[in-house]
């Protein structure tokens, strides 16, 4: 296992497994693996994989916004993967090594990568791709980084502003997809290419003659794409063959599912659903809904838990034993007078990154807060139980100040066809972690 280190201790090669301080502890991780109730199988290739999406289907330059398991996961790859048992492999990165004090990584390209144009991969094509992530939605991800330079056509240095042991997770994070010269322009290295340009609201992938996952993923001889915004359009699509997987359904329709013979594999993670206003409200609103939104009743409608005001979930190690706040029954008859909103949130792998991500965007409104501030960077710098005591008292600040109300701890859904066969599902996030095209089989 990785130990965490000091920030000025020596680091040694890392492997590709998971700390404690990672993705998975051992007891979460036997959860997950009886979560997918499914042994291993073997897999036989073919077939046309059909994918009912909510968000539009990637034209041109649209890649950038490619849907779950038709961007990450099929046309493109990322430098490292988080395997659905919680594993950290190299993906484009072959492996990587860490000077002492984390600040800086040496990273070596995987050997004989081409995209699907025929170029091959080069340092200065993922240098180029990262440089582009750090001005994007991702940019939270990569802004410890200083500088990234190339060591030769297959290697990379990234100098970081301070130490960071886990940046080999946060580059497996499927928004930091890697193409030519930078661009996402539907050209990856993925093990689909892009068949044709087709109407807006259909897309094929079909599978690349060979691969270097050949024989440990891509089942599916092609994948084709069908844009389908209503949820009910997603399931009624399923249900009558057009297509075989979609993703999270509104619960009354899962029910649907499951009555007409549907696979609905639900795998817990960190995933959470978020309650707001739909309308512009001020801050008396903000205390209505911790105090008037019944976690119990939309936990057990989601198939979650209820949960506090903070990002963190079942999956961190650190998740404190923070209490929801209690139902005030005159803050929910309040709440009768507005129109509430229902969104989910999957975090991170690991609390660090969950905690950036969460002040970069639901919760950035206290991303400069002293006491936060203070908490995290101590958790930063200790181990062991000092270091959940600080996240402790991070998740507390958070609470507190309520600036998001965290309903439930909900699961990671993905609604199929039975003719689909797979074995443990990643609880990252729908559709096996956005992986489904790679991992997932006709059986």
């Amino acid at each position: 296992m990785i130990p965490r280190r000091r920030p000025d201790a020596p680091l040694r090669r890392l492997d590709s497994r998971v700390s404690r301080r990672g993705l998975l502890g051992a007891g979460v991780l036997a959860g997950v693996l009886a979560a997918s109730g499914v042994p291993l199988q073997a897999r036989a290739r073919g077939g046309v994989l059909r994918l009912a999406v909510a968000r539009p289907l990637p034209q041109g330059p649209g890649w950038a916004e490619a849907p779950a398991a038709l961007g990450p996961g099929a046309v493109y790859d990322t430098l490292t993967e988080i395997g659905p048992t919680g594993e950290l492999s190299g993906e484009l990165a072959q492996s990587w090594e860490a000077a002492p004090g984390a600040r800086a990584w040496f990273v070596a390209l995987r050997p004989g990568v081409r995209f699907h144009d025929g170029t091959p991969l080069r340092a200065s094509d993922v240098i180029a791709s990262l440089e582009r992530h750090r001005r994007g939605p991702a940019a939270w991800a990569l802004s410890r980084i200083e500088r990234i330079e190339p060591q030769g056509p297959q290697g990379l240095r990234i100098e970081l502003h301070e130490g960071d042991p886990d940046l080999p997770f946060l580059l497996a994070d499927p928004a930091l997809v890697i193409g030519p010269e930078g661009r996402l322009d539907g050209v990856g290295t993925g093990l689909y290419r892009v068949a044709e340009t087709q109407p807006e609201d259909r897309l094929r992938l079909d599978r690349v003659p060979s691969h270097w996952k050949d024989g440990r993923a891509g089942w599916f001889d092609a994948i084709e794409a069908l844009h389908r915004p209503a949820p009910r359009d997603r399931l009624e699509a399923v249900v009558a063959g057009e297509a075989h997987v979609t993703g999270p359904l509104p619960p009354a329709l899962l029910e649907e599912a499951r009555a007409a013979g549907l696979g609905v594999t639900a795998v817990q993670g960190n995933r959470q659903l978020h309650v707001t206003i739909r309308r512009r409200a001020d801050g008396r609103f903000h205390e209505l809904l911790r105090q008037g939104v019944d976690r119990a009743a939309l936990a057990a409608l989601h198939g979650g838990t209820p949960a506090a005001d903070h990002p963190l979930g079942p999956l961190h190690p650190a998740l404190s034993d923070l209490p929801p706040p209690p139902l005030d029954p005159e803050a929910a008859r309040a709440l009768q007078s507005v129109e509430l909103r229902f969104t989910t949130w999957d975090g991170c792998p690991t609390e660090d990154a969950t905690f950036r991500r969460a002040l970069a965007g639901p919760w950035a409104a206290i991303r400069r807060h002293p006491d936060l501030l203070r908490a995290l960077a101590s958790a930063r710098a200790t181990d062991g139980p000092e270091r959940a005591a600080h996240y402790a008292g991070a998740q507390a600040v958070f609470a507190r100040l309520a600036h998001v109300t965290v309903a439930a701890h909900v699961p990671a859904v993905t609604v199929h066809a039975r003719a689909l066969a797979h074995d443990a599902v990643s609880p990252l996030a729908p559709l096996d972690g956005g992986r489904l095209a790679e991992r997932w089989w006709f059986a």
